[in-house]
């Protein structure tokens, strides 16, 4: 796949400029600068191709060539994770502002409720969507809910197509796909010509986080950077990606941008 050069993503109503950390290109956005470019999106029918990055993220993109293109040629890249703030300040680069999708999509919901723009989930299993359909009802009556499909469908082929044109009828403007990493953001580039939802965000477990199915560590917590401390108390199972992600994504950063050893795209 050919690589896009650019250097920066713009808007209606704003300019993002584009900084590069471990070989991924992310955008230097707030908070606001977020819906300004959903808003855009929507108006203008296209562009809301979103992803995030956190260290993990950044992990498989090291190594993951198609996964790293992607997220050095979506719309808009935005920095998710404390780990990722602090790599880049020990690399000189900005950051803007972390964004977790926890603590801004519900704002994005009162948007969608005020603007009548239908959402559409897709991921995870049918009891979890129907959670997250109900949750929204009690809590955002006014925002339209198009519909909802679970995650596990063949992607390729017959189903896959089937899926994309449920979710085309459905009159969708938000699409929130919520897979696993990079699942979810490979499903989002491969169909992003074949979709017409104009705002499609890669969202991981967000929804179960939503209905409450999953606990979020408490905002002290958050704001302090050690929310992967807590999710590798209540998940133990994912130690690798913390114990030894952590370190293995500082390294990168110390041997890239401290060493300033290149980059070396073996794709290229």
């Amino acid at each position: 796949m050919a690589e896009v050069e650019q250097n920066q993503v713009a808007t209606s109503n704003a300019v993002f400029p584009e900084q590069t950390l471990n070989g991924v290109r992310y955008h230097v956005v707030h908070r606001e600068g977020i819906f300004e470019h959903i808003k855009s999106a929507v108006e203008q029918g296209h562009g809301g191709d979103i992803m995030n990055v956190n260290i993990h993220a950044m992990n498989l993109a090291y190594t993951d060539s198609y996964f790293r293109s992607i997220l050095n040629n979506s719309d808009l890249v935005f920095v998710d994770g404390a780990g990722v703030k602090l790599g880049c300040k020990i690399a000189g680069l900005d950051v803007g502002q972390r964004l977790t999708p926890a603590d801004w999509l519900d704002e994005l919901f009162e948007i969608c409720s005020e603007k009548k723009w239908p959402i559409f989930l897709l991921g995870d299993i049918d009891e979890m969507g129907a959670r997250f359909e109900e949750a929204m009802a009690e809590r955002y009556p006014g925002c339209p809910f198009a519909g909802r499909h679970h995650g596990f469908f063949d992607r390729e082929g017959e189903e896959n197509e089937q899926v994309i044109e449920q979710i085309n009828s459905s009159g969708a403007k938000v699409l929130l796909v919520g897979m696993s990493m990079p699942i979810q953001e490979k499903w989002i580039w491969d169909n992003r010509h074949k979709l017409n939802v104009p705002v499609k965000l890669a969202t991981g477990a967000f929804h179960r986080i939503f209905t409450g199915d999953i606990d979020r560590a408490p905002k002290w917590i958050t704001d302090n950077g050690f929310e992967w401390l807590y999710r590798l108390a209540m998940q133990p199972h994912t130690w690798r990606r913390y114990i030894l992600g952590n370190p293995l994504f500082m390294w990168r950063v110390f041997w890239h941008h401290v060493l300033g050893r290149r980059f070396k795209d073996k794709n290229a």
